[in-house]
C-alpha cells in the first residue's frame, strides 16, 4: 500500500514525464506486484477498497487528470469513450485462478492441500461442483469468501460477471489419473519426457512399470536407465516425479486422452453461443 502511495506522489511531482511513460511505469510495477502477492494474501475488504482507490489515483496522475475525475472513466469500454484499464479485482481474479491451477498440477504437496481445500469449500456450502460453488459464492461477503481459496476465486468471478467451468480433480486428467492407467498410456504411446540426468538435459521414455504403476523404469536415447516415481515427492534421486515431468515437458497436456488420442479435436462441444474461452477455464 505504501508503495502505491509513493508511486502516486512520484507521478504527481514529475509532470514532465510523458503520459505513455507514466502508464508504462504503472503497468510494469503495480499489476505484477498485485498478481504476485494477490493469491496468497488474505485481503480484507476495507483494505482492498483502499488499494483500489490508490490504484485509480495512480492512473489519474499518469493521465494528468484532476483527482476529482470520475472513476467510471477508467472502467468504461473504449468503444463507449472510456479508458478500459484492468482494475485490481480483475488482476486478482486472474492471478487467483492461475495460482489454483498451478497448485493442482504438480505433486509437490500443494495438490493434496488444494484437494482438501476444494472439498471443504464444497461441503461447507453444500455444492456438487465448481459451478454450484460460484453460484453460492455470489451471495457471500468478501471477508466470508476469503476464508477459502476456491470460494474466494469463485466469489471474484461472480462479482466480475463471468462463470468458470472447471473440474480441478477430474479422474480423466493426467494429474488425477490412476497410476495403472497412466503407466499403460505412457508405454503405449512412448511419449518422451525431458528430464535432467547427471547434470544433463535428456529425453527419456517409459519401458517398464513396477509396483503397480508407482515406479517407472525410464530409458534415454543413449540407453541409460533410471527409476522415476509416479507421484509424491522424490527426496532420494532428485528427479521430478513422472506426472510433474510430463507437465513440465508438455504444459498443454491436461487430459489422459491427449496422450492416447493425439489427433482428437477438443472444444467442439464448447463452442456454444454465449460462451467465451479465457485460458484456464471457460466463461459463460
Amino acid at each position: 500500500m505504501d508503495g502505491i502511495t509513493e508511486l502516486a506522489c512520484f507521478l504527481r511531482k514529475n509532470r514532465d514525464l510523458s503520459i505513455e511513460n507514466s502508464l508504462r511505469l504503472i503497468e510494469c510495477t503495480l499489476a505484477p506486484l498485485l498478481a504476485f502477492s494477490g493469491p496468497v494474501i488474505i485481503w480484507l475488504e476495507k483494505e482492498f477498497k483502499r488499494l483500489t482507490a490508490a490504484f485509480v489515483r495512480c492512473n489519474k496522475e499518469a493521465w494528468q487528470m484532476s483527482p476529482n475525475t470520475s472513476t467510471a472513466l477508467f472502467t468504461f469500454p473504449k468503444d463507449q469513450g472510456g479508458l478500459q484499464i484492468q482494475m485490481r479485482r480483475a488482476i486478482i481474479c486472474s492471478a487467483a485462478w492461475g495460482h489454483l491451477t498451478r497448485c493442482c498440477q504438480f505433486d509437490d504437496g500443494t495438490r493434496q492441500l488444494a484437494e482438501i481445500t476444494y472439498k471443504d469449500a464444497l461441503e461447507k456450502h453444500g455444492c456438487l461442483d465448481m459451478e454450484d460453488l460460484q453460484f453460492e459464492a455470489e451471495f457471500l461477503t468478501w471477508d466470508q469468501a476469503s476464508q477459502n481459496s476456491f470460494t474466494f476465486a469463485c466469489h471474484l468471478t461472480s462479482t466480475i460477471g463471468i462463470r468458470v467451468s472447471w473440474n480441478p480433480f477430474n479422474p480423466d486428467w493426467i494429474a488425477s489419473a490412476a497410476n495403472a492407467d497412466l503407466a499403460q498410456a505412457m508405454i503405449n504411446t512412448q511419449h518422451p519426457i525431458h528430464i535432467q540426468l547427471k547434470n544433463e538435459q535428456k529425453w527419456a521414455k517409459v519401458f517398464e512399470v513396477k509396483d503397480e504403476g508407482k515406479l517407472f523404469k525410464m530409458r534415454t536415447d543413449n540407453r541409460d536407465t533410471f527409476m522415476l516415481k509416479t507421484e509424491g515427492q522424490d527426496t532420494t534421486t532428485g528427479y521430478h516425479t513422472l506426472r510433474e515431468a510430463i507437465q513440465r515437458t508438455s504444459p498443454t497436456l491436461v487430459r489422459l486422452t491427449q496422450l492416447t488420442e493425439p489427433n482428437r479435436i477438443y472444444g467442439t462441444d464448447e463452442s456454444k453461443k454465449g460462451k467465451r474461452k479465457i485460458g484456464w477455464a471457460q466463461a459463460i
